[in-house]
């Protein structure tokens, strides 16, 4: 087995398992890939898998209104990248799709 991780090894090892996770890889996938990667035992890779879920949990924890300026962030910069390269189909869409998430389009 591998020599005991750093602090910095294991946060970085937490969020490769988290990001297996928000994938949709299964726990036996994310086992098999842990031992390939770091050649840890089971045990040690489903602590990681419980912390990266503990993880995945406190981003689901995210308030309405916090989700809202997100999706309306990323709507604003796709519309912008789309107007620059004059796709104007597309930066109407944006514009349609942040008027639908604040509630201001057709009843």
């Amino acid at each position: 087995m591998a020599k005991k991780s750093t602090h910095n090894e294991k946060l970085l090892r937490v969020d490769t398992v988290y990001g297996m996770l928000c994938d949709g890889k299964s726990r036996t996938e994310i086992l098999r890939s842990c031992a390939e990667l770091w050649d840890i035992s089971e045990r040690m890779a489903d602590n990681y898998i419980a912390e990266a879920r503990v993880k995945l949990e406190e981003d689901c924890r995210m308030s309405r209104e916090a989700f809202m300026a997100e999706a309306l962030a990323g709507y604003r910069s796709l519309r912008e990248q789309a107007e620059r390269r004059g796709q104007l189909m597309c930066a109407k869409q944006c514009l349609d799709a942040q008027i639908a998430l604040v509630g201001l389009g057709k009843s």
